[in-house]
């Protein structure tokens, strides 16, 4: 949608949620001074809600931090249903049950898992545990995973797969662990430095251009007997292709390597405003090369 000659996004990322119980080394939604601020409220949420769809925006995606975190969250979901968004969510499930999926069915349309790899060696050598195994130089975070996977097949949700490519796994085989999980997509992403994020402990885990396509190419013809859409994004894909908004309500881009954030927010300016701020940091061309705009609508899965 166009405002004022500025192309609205149609898919918005909401970093509504700066903390997190994990701690992956490699991740670059660090968010450290938004850590100290007071969470948004129920009502500036609503009010975000609101007016991300009454500009065109189609796809809402909760992320964090740990999004799940946040005591607001499951109104936001049912508000962003009830004004016409397709709802989505990337958590590493550790809050998630069964009451919790079976309730929220009919307002979330997409799950979104973040597994990296095939056993939890690996996955505590990159940190994704949360505090108290990470501290041990422990991971319970597969199996959390598979079961969680396990239970949204079943009711019916449309699955997302997130796997984060380090040095730590880019030998790894995620063939059986993707299988399992059986998600509509699997998004493949090379880790990446974001300067003033992840900077300073994220450099022993970059991969080369060339590996990370070794890693895509090997797993792409492994599940070729599939329809799992393999979908990869390098480091220039991510760079100025996603739409946020973070835990305190401002917009930002990444297009050069660190965020640029909008001066207000969007419950005091709108989202429109603050788009226009932070708009050059954005390729709509760039969006649709990766996949940006895709049929979510009609990609969910069949309750089993």
């Amino acid at each position: 949608m166009s405002q004022n000659n500025i192309t609205i996004p149609k898919a918005v990322n909401w970093h509504c949620e700066a903390f997190c119980n994990y701690r992956c080394k490699f991740c670059y939604a660090g968010f450290e001074q938004q850590r100290l601020q007071p969470k948004i409220d129920l009502e500036a949420g609503l009010k975000i809600i609101q007016d991300l769809a009454s500009q065109g925006v189609e796809k809402i995606n909760f992320v964090g931090g740990e999004p799940m975190l946040h005591p607001h969250l499951d109104e936001w979901i049912k508000e962003s249903k009830r004004v016409g968004m397709t709802t989505s969510i990337v958590s590493n499930g550790t809050k998630m049950s069964q009451e919790w999926l079976e309730s929220m069915r009919p307002y979330l349309d997409w799950l979104g898992l973040s597994v990296d790899a095939s056993n939890d060696q690996i996955h505590a050598i990159m940190g994704r545990a949360n505090a108290n195994e990470f501290k041990n130089g422990e991971s319970g975070h597969l199996g959390r995973a598979l079961e969680i996977a396990k239970m949204a097949n079943k009711l019916g949700y449309g699955i997302k797969l997130n796997t984060v490519v380090t040095s730590a796994n880019v030998h790894d085989d995620m063939t059986d662990v993707v299988k399992q999980i059986n998600p509509t997509r699997w998004k493949i992403f090379q880790v990446l430095k974001i300067d003033g994020e992840n900077d300073g402990r994220v450099e022993a885990l970059l991969v080369s251009e060339h590996n990370f396509e070794e890693y895509i190419s090997r797993h792409v013809s492994s599940l070729s007997s599939t329809s799992i859409q393999v979908v990869p994004e390098n480091n220039d894909a991510m760079l100025g292709t996603y739409a946020m908004i973070d835990a305190l309500g401002r917009v930002y881009t990444n297009k050069d390597g660190f965020y640029f954030y909008s001066e207000g927010t969007v419950q005091e300016n709108g989202f429109a405003h603050c788009w226009n701020e932070v708009s050059p940091g954005f390729s709509l061309e760039a969006f649709n090369a990766r996949g940006g705009e895709w049929d979510w609508e009609n990609s969910m899965g069949v309750a089993l």
